[in-house]
């Protein structure tokens, strides 16, 4: 068999390091659960001083105490109680009429107009262009109601809603 080489040894070493130190973290150091009574007593309202996750109680007792000018000056704490949530307001279900429904954007830009022996229109989008003129149906959805020297009288056919789109000055 072939000898590992030293660096397959130092990355195998390591490994074996990391496994170790795991496992020494992972002995029967966890932390006990929170039991009921226990959690009873970390509420707010049966908080004590001895409660209180600060310094440990000999780092407490070094604290230094307050004067009198300076407690005066603060006052004394109210004592925190947990009060429970004030229940919300009853809401007056008002009738409101949703808004009308109204056709989306119409998807093309109009870039011209064709005036022969039928008008047309001349549309452009970014996927495609067309040239339309009055009874056409433009992706199933807009029928042209007439091209007009103003603009284009349409019709949003699921909703039956018509619009007007005029041509842009140049």
């Amino acid at each position: 068999m072939k000898r590992p080489a030293p660096r397959q040894l130092a990355l195998f070493s390591a490994l074996g390091l990391s496994l170790a130190a795991t496992a020494w973290v992972a002995r029967d150091d966890a932390p006990e659960p929170v039991t009921a009574p226990r959690r009873a007593m970390l509420t707010v309202a049966a908080a004590t001083r001895a409660d209180w996750p600060g310094p440990a109680a000999s780092a407490r007792a070094e604290w230094p105490a307050l004067d009198a000018q300076a407690r005066a000056a603060w006052g004394e704490a109210a004592p925190v109680t947990a009060a429970a949530p004030a229940p919300a307001p009853p809401t007056e279900v008002v009738a409101e009429e949703p808004p009308p429904p109204t056709a989306p954007p119409f998807p093309y830009q109009l870039v011209g107009r064709l005036t022969d022996s039928r008008p047309r229109a001349i549309l452009n989008n970014a996927q495609r262009s067309a040239v339309v003129g009055a009874g056409e149906v433009i992706d199933g959805q807009w029928r042209v109601d007439a091209v007009e020297p103003g603009g284009l009288r349409l019709t949003y056919l699921p909703l039956g809603l018509a619009q007007f789109i005029p041509f842009v000055a140049a």
